[in-house]
């Protein structure tokens, strides 16, 4: 209750085994609730009311009045009856109308209410439209209907007739997003279900025509997932709070009469692409990705003699990187795992916009300077034109104006003795940046995402390789300057309770993939420049003979570079090769995609893996 209330928070329904279990009695918890400003909204569930046996019907009524006696004490009117899965469930309507008409009676008389919700695997009863016209034929004013989105969007029932019920007659409303899975939708239920923005369901569609019915109840959730029940209750309070406010603004924007009472956020500030990136190297592994990152094409241009910090750029692009063990950018206590991409810099003429819309979600953003850069004589302090928000535990994205490029370039006051010749870019802006996540803040992450920048999600893939399995879900957002792509990589938990990065993967899952306007020459120019292509199978490359008919010249090159490729089927086709693994997770990646693809090669991903695993 803490939780929720401080996440922001209006009331909450109560799970009757979260009492049963509780050392606290109802009264107490009416108690608390009030001090921290909830009320309690419903109970839930009462199960398996109706009965083909009229004697079991009758025990029920006994048992349905124990459990206003609950209510009465917890200072709730609302009971949740969900339809029976049982055999012995009424499987005529007169009698059931008959039925719920008797308890209807009986909650009036104790000054409650019941909200009747068809469950997906209901014995009779199992879709809304069904508990609607019971419901209606009851016509009782303590008998309405619970919506549940899980229970309706599982069936794939189509949720248009919801418009159609009348908003009083709707006494509460459940939601809860799931992925789509192919599995007994009771397991899928009991485990899977997630906050909104966080699952495959069109809950926009769905919360559209609960909006047009008139309703104007609470908007709650009911999510049952093995993470959630694991995971901090304070981070699942905040996400949670988080998902209503998204999923209403999406409603909001779809409605062209918008009721009042629902959450319209600031708009989104304006976005580019991204310009920058900060990697934590540590004073083992900095010589190692500096080295790599040259081969790529950047020249260090300037030091930091204060903190440690050298920049390498190429064409717009730079990259900080820290060689110190603990300092603002590192994660004290976690050597083992550098490199890692601390931050990733994004061009906004805004940033302070985007951080009134992060706010307004509930998500910390805070207005930043390099270290140093307020303190050093003639350098102007960028704190104003930088705004940072934490992706991860691990990586921050930070919103960056024109303006701060300067200042934050100024404080390096470490350069090199002669200028650098200019030379042609081998690689021109960021193509998409994957994230190893652990499995209990993907959810979290994949919401602040969807929410606060309005990416979308694609379908996720399962990639199977030589070390395991590892779950991907890819995010877009276009903008007027390109695409920004961000690959989740979900990776099995945390080394340590402490541990701010997730556990090491063999082969490494975080990475920077570069685009450029031609391979070849990128990784010829970068072999020039001492890169060493990854050892691909010949095997490979028999094998993308016998699938694409590719040209026999252009396959000898992909082979002597350690080029990888793929092709849609649509006439799109992408072509990459890879860096070795440096240290345990960070590599680098060079793309470049014709003809409209817009995948990642993931099919490729285990001969990868495979060429890097080699000593």
């Amino acid at each position: 209750m803490t939780a929720i209330s401080e996440a922001g928070f209006d009331g909450f329904e109560l799970f009757e085994p979260d009492l049963v279990s509780s050392p606290y009695r109802p009264s107490d918890i009416a108690a608390q609730a009030a001090d921290l400003g909830l009320s309690i909204d419903l109970y839930q569930p009462f199960r398996d009311l109706d009965s083909a046996d009229e004697s079991r019907y009758q025990r029920n009524l006994v048992r349905l009045q124990r459990k206003f006696d609950v209510m009465e004490s917890l200072g709730c009117d609302l009971l949740l009856v969900c339809s029976s899965p049982l055999p012995g469930a009424v499987t005529d309507d007169d009698r059931l109308v008959q039925q719920m008409s008797g308890a209807a009676e009986l909650a009036q008389s104790r000054g409650m209410r019941l909200a009747y919700e068809a469950l997906a695997w209901g014995t009779h009863v199992s879709t809304y439209r069904h508990a609607w016209e019971i419901v209606e034929q009851v016509g009782h004013p303590s008998f309405g209907t619970c919506l549940d989105s899980f229970h309706i969007l599982s069936r794939g029932d189509d949720p248009s007739g919801i418009a159609k019920i009348p908003g009083e007659k709707i006494f509460f409303l459940q939601l809860a997003d799931a992925p789509h899975l192919v599995m007994d939708v009771l397991q899928w239920s009991r485990h899977h279900r997630c906050f909104p923005g966080q699952g495959n369901f069109d809950l926009t569609v769905f919360g559209a025509h609960v909006v047009e019915s008139g309703y104007d109840g609470p908007w709650s959730l009911e999510i049952f997932n093995d993470i959630f029940r694991e995971s901090a209750t304070g981070r699942t309070a905040a996400d949670a709070h988080r998902s209503l406010l998204y999923l209403q603004e999406q409603v909001s924007v779809r409605q062209s009469d918008r009721p009042e009472t629902l959450f319209e956020a600031p708009a989104p500030g304006p976005i580019e692409n991204i310009v920058s990136l900060r990697i934590a190297a540590g004073p083992s592994r900095a010589h190692e990705l500096g080295q790599t990152v040259r081969h790529l094409g950047f020249e260090m241009t300037a030091a930091h003699s204060e903190h440690g910090l050298q920049l390498y750029t190429q064409g717009q692009l730079a990259i900080a990187v820290d060689t110190t063990v603990d300092s603002l950018w590192t994660a004290p206590g976690v050597p083992a795992h550098l490199p890692a991409l601390a931050q990733i810099g994004v061009r906004s003429d805004d940033p302070e916009q985007w951080q009134t819309r992060a706010r307004a979600f509930g998500v910390p953003a805070d207005s930043v300077s390099m270290p140093g850069v307020q303190d050093r004589p003639g350098v102007q302090d960028s704190r104003h034109d930088v705004v940072r928000m934490n992706v991860t535990d691990a990586t921050s994205l930070d919103l960056r104006t024109r303006a701060s490029a300067g200042a934050w370039q100024s404080a390096f006051d470490l350069v090199p003795r002669s200028d650098l010749p200019t030379v042609t870019p081998i690689v021109g802006a960021v193509d998409h940046i994957a994230l190893a996540v652990p499995a209990d803040s993907w959810d979290g992450i994949m919401l602040l995402l969807r929410s606060v920048f309005g990416m979308t999600p694609h379908e996720g893939q399962d990639v199977v390789d030589a070390v395991g399995s590892i779950r991907s879900q890819a995010l877009t957002l276009a903008t007027g300057h390109g695409t920004i792509r961000i690959s989740l990589n979900m990776v099995p938990g945390r080394s340590s309770g402490t541990d701010p990065l997730p556990a090491a993967r063999r082969g490494g899952v975080s990475h920077v993939a570069f685009g450029c306007a031609d391979i070849v020459a990128a990784a010829k120019r970068m072999v020039a420049r001492g890169f060493r292509p990854l050892a691909i199978s010949s095997n490979y490359y028999d094998d993308l003979a016998a699938r694409f008919d590719l040209d026999l010249e252009l396959l000898a090159l992909l082979k002597n570079y350690g080029i990888l490729y793929d092709a849609d089927g649509s006439g799109g086709e992408f072509l990459h090769f890879f860096t070795p693994v440096v240290g345990q997770d960070l590599f680098f990646e060079v793309c470049e995609r014709r003809g409209g693809y817009c995948g990642y090669g993931e099919v490729n991903s285990a001969v990868r893996l495979a060429a890097q695993l080699q000593p």
